[in-house]
């Protein structure tokens, strides 16, 4: 029973190397020496698709992710707004605290 259990252990520790490996990418030295065989430049994007879905599905990419670039700068502005704001708070409550305390060492309460 201990046999079958470790032969079992061992095919299946192989089995996943093997998916592993499958798996794996290429490396980037590999990858450029086949694009430069290929005469095809890394940086050069694909050619534009006439099917309407890949159309669709390009058009609806580049509308999230100018988007998303609006939705950081719009956060970015807010959050700059937010700090200004929190620093004016605390200057009028700080030129409040003040003129109180001028009042109250001035007009001291009669016991």
């Amino acid at each position: 029973m201990k046999n079958i259990r470790t032969l079992m252990l061992a095919v299946s520790a192989l089995l996943c190397m093997n998916l592993a490996q499958a798996q794996t990418t290429v490396s980037t030295d590999d990858a450029v020496g086949a694009a430069g065989a290929a005469g095809v430049s890394v940086g050069a994007k694909a050619t534009v698709s006439t099917d309407p879905l890949v159309q669709k599905r390009q058009s609806d990419s580049d509308a999230k992710a100018d988007y998303k670039a609006k939705k950081k700068t719009a956060k970015a502005n807010m959050k700059v707004e937010k700090a200004e704001a929190k620093s004016d708070l605390k200057e009028e409550k700080q030129e409040s605290t003040d003129v109180r305390n001028k009042a109250m060492a001035t007009d001291p309460i009669p016991k």
